[in-house]
C-alpha cells in the first residue's frame, strides 16, 4: 500500500486543533495572518478563519494531526519559529507602543539631529571628504536604543518628512532606509553585531549618487535609457568612494554595492541571485523601492503608502525579491503604514497613526471625521486591536487618497493623542 501524502486539503470545517495549515484559499493580505504557514492551536484561530471567509485549507499530515482526529491523540509542540513562520516575533512587544508625550518628543529631537548628521556626511561626500566611521555609528546606535522603546515615533518622523519635504535629499533618504532597514532587521532577528553595518549601510547606500551630475539625480524617475545606464554606476561609484576606508565593515560596502541586486538576478550592476546577494543588502534593497515610491520626486508624485505596499507584494510575487523577507518588511511597516488615510466600516474617517504588527490589519488610528464628511473638533483615538468588545467594533474599509480628500495628515501627526475610545 502507498504511504499517505503528508499534503492533504481539507474543507475549513474540517480543521481542528493539532493541524499544520500550509496553505489558505485566500491570499495573506485579505486574511489576519501574515504567514499561512502555522499549527492551529485552538479553535479561536478556525473561528477567526471562517469569519474571514476562507473556506478550504491544506495541512501538512507530517507536522500536526491528521483526518480524522482521534481523542487520545495529542498535538505536537509549537515549533519555535516564530522568526519565519509567525507573526509572534520581536514586533509585538511594541505591537501598542505609542508615540506620546515625552517619547514623541525624543522621537522627534532624535530624527532632527540625525537629519542634520547625514546632511553634514553628505555634503562631505561631495567634496570628496569619506564620512568618519563614528558619525555613522552614532545615528545607527542612537536610532537602535530608540527602536527599543519606541518604534511609532519614529515611524512618524519617516510619514511627517515625505509629507512637508517635496524631493527628499539624498541624505533623508538614506536616513528614513536606514530607521526602516533596522526596523525589517531586529524583525529577522539580527543580532546586534549585523545591526550596525546594516544601518551604517542603509545610511550610504545612495553615496555614489554625489559623482553623478545633481539634475540627473533628482529626476532619476524620469529618464532616457541612456540615462539610466549612467544612474546604475551610483553603486559602484559608491564603492570606489569608500573601499579605501580600512575602519568601514566590508558588510557596509556590499549594501552599497548590492542593494540594487534582486533575488531573480535582474538587478544590477552584477546580476547576483539569491544569496549571493548579502543579507543586508537585500533588506535594504526592499526598503530602498519603498521609500522611493512613497516619497515626491521630480517628475512623479508619491504613491500612497498602502499601493507602495502592494507594489512590494507583487516584486515578491515575481521573485524580485524574497517572499518571506517582502512579508517581514510589511509586517514592520504595516499593511496600513503610519500616516495613511483610511475609511472605517462605520463610514468615518482616520489617519493610521500605528501599527500592530501581530493584527496588522488593525492599525492605530486617529478618527478625524464622521460618516456624512462632518470633521470631528476632538479626533478620537482608537486602537482597532484593542476595542472594547460591548461596542460598536470598527475595522478598515478602504485606503483613501489625501489629496483627493483635501486632509493635511501632517495636522493630526503633529497633535498628540487626544481622548482614547
Amino acid at each position: 500500500m502507498k504511504p499517505k501524502p503528508p499534503l492533504k486539503e481539507i474543507v475549513i470545517d474540517q480543521l481542528v486543533p493539532g493541524m499544520f495549515v500550509v496553505e489558505m484559499d485566500l491570499p495573506w493580505y485579505r486574511t489576519p495572518f501574515l504567514f499561512h504557514k502555522r499549527l492551529i492551536k485552538d479553535a479561536e484561530t478556525v473561528r477567526l478563519m471562517k469569519q474571514h471567509g476562507i473556506r478550504t485549507v491544506t495541512i501538512d499530515t507530517s507536522k500536526g494531526v491528521d483526518l480524522p482526529v482521534q481523542a487520545d491523540r495529542r498535538p505536537p509542540s509549537a515549533p519555535d519559529d516564530r522568526s519565519v513562520d509567525s507573526p509572534e516575533g520581536s514586533a509585538g512587544k511594541q505591537a501598542h507602543a505609542g508615540a506620546t508625550g515625552p517619547v514623541e518628543a525624543r522621537a522627534r529631537q532624535l530624527y532632527a539631529e540625525a537629519q542634520q548628521t547625514m546632511e553634514r556626511i553628505f555634503a562631505d561626500l561631495e567634496q570628496g571628504v569619506p564620512p568618519p566611521p563614528a558619525a555613522t555609528k552614532t545615528v545607527v546606535s542612537n536610532i537602535l536604543a530608540h527602536l527599543l522603546d519606541d518604534r511609532t515615533g519614529l515611524l512618524t518622523q519617516l510619514a511627517l518628512a515625505k509629507i512637508k519635504q517635496f524631493d527628499r535629499s539624498l541624505a533623508g533618504h538614506g536616513l528614513d532606509t536606514c530607521i526602516l532597514s533596522l526596523i525589517v532587521g531586529v524583525e529577522c532577528g539580527l543580532r546586534e553585531e549585523s545591526l550596525a553595518p546594516l544601518g551604517a549601510g542603509a545610511l550610504l547606500h545612495d553615496a555614489g549618487y554625489v559623482r553623478l551630475p545633481r539634475n540627473l539625480v533628482r529626476r532619476r524617475w524620469d529618464c532616457t535609457e541612456s540615462e539610466r545606464a549612467l544612474l546604475e554606476q551610483h553603486s559602484t561609484l559608491g564603492l570606489a568612494m569608500l573601499a579605501d576606508q580600512s575602519d568601514l565593515q566590508e558588510e557596509v560596502k556590499r549594501i552599497v554595492t548590492e542593494h540594487h541586486e534582486r533575488s531573480d538576478g535582474s538587478g544590477f550592476p552584477g546580476k547576483l541571485a539569491g544569496e549571493a546577494i548579502s543579507q543586508a543588502a537585500r533588506i535594504v534593497g526592499v526598503v530602498d523601492l519603498y521609500d522611493g515610491m512613497v516619497s515626491r520626486r521630480s517628475g512623479r508624485p508619491a504613491m500612497l503608502p498602502h499601493d507602495a505596499i502592494r507594489q512590494l507584494f507583487l516584486a515578491g510575487e515575481r521573485g524580485q525579491f524574497e517572499k518571506s523577507l517582502v512579508e517581514i518588511v510589511i509586517r514592520s511597516i504595516g499593511v496600513y503604514p503610519v500616516g495613511s488615510l483610511v475609511r472605517l466600516n462605520t463610514g468615518e474617517q482616520a489617519v493610521v497613526v500605528g501599527v500592530n504588527p501581530e493584527q496588522r490589519l488593525k492599525p492605530r488610528v486617529k478618527i478625524t471625521g464622521g460618516p456624512q464628511g462632518e470633521s470631528y473638533t476632538d479626533p478620537l483615538d482608537v486602537d482597532l486591536a484593542t476595542q472594547a468588545q460591548d461596542r460598536s467594533v470598527r475595522s478598515v474599509l478602504r485606503v483613501l487618497d489625501p489629496g483627493q480628500e483635501r486632509v493635511n495628515i501632517a495636522m493630526y501627526l503633529d497633535d498628540p493623542p487626544s481622548q482614547a475610545a
